[in-house]
């Protein structure tokens, strides 16, 4: 499982989004300059779901990359307890004070890990937008059947 470096930043997203990035590989020891980000996406016009992107930079074939949804709910239980069972499975890494996520994609799973308190944040910043419990609009469950059931999959 690869784990986070500390250096993370807000992604470059519209102003209403909320967003984050971890560097979840910089490349061990390689010295080729590759890294791996996880990008969590989070938009109030669809306020039950969290895209997660991981993406290599510089973009290399045989390196890790996809694009999954989550429930913003499944991430926040995830800090606590192991939750999913579909693309993404979530649990936490007491010892290390990290969240581990499972994301299914073809082959191989694409295993990450992030700081606990980094995805705590950015929940918090999510739920400062919009309230848990506040999204259960027609129109919030309709965006999420859209992304769940006729989104892009999985990027390989």
């Amino acid at each position: 499982m690869a784990a986070a470096q500390p250096r993370c930043h807000p992604a470059q997203v519209p102003s209403a989004a909320v967003s984050v990035e971890v560097v979840v590989d910089d490349g061990g020891s390689t010295g080729r300059g590759r890294m791996t980000v996880l990008t969590m996406l989070w938009r109030p016009e669809d306020p039950l779901a969290v895209e997660l992107l991981l993406t290599p930079q510089p973009d290399h074939p045989a390196l890790p990359r996809g694009r999954w949804i989550v429930l913003r709910d499944f991430l926040r239980y995830g800090l606590d307890e192991p939750t999913g069972d579909g693309d993404v499975r979530i649990r936490p890494d007491e010892r290390r004070d990290r969240v581990e996520l499972e994301l299914a994609r073809p082959g191989r799973a694409a295993c990450v890990s992030v700081p606990r308190a980094t995805a705590a944040d950015f929940l918090d910043r999510t739920e400062q937008a919009v309230p848990r419990g506040s999204e259960r609009s027609a129109e919030a469950l309709e965006a999420l059947l859209d992304r769940l059931l006729g989104g892009e999959p999985p990027q390989t």
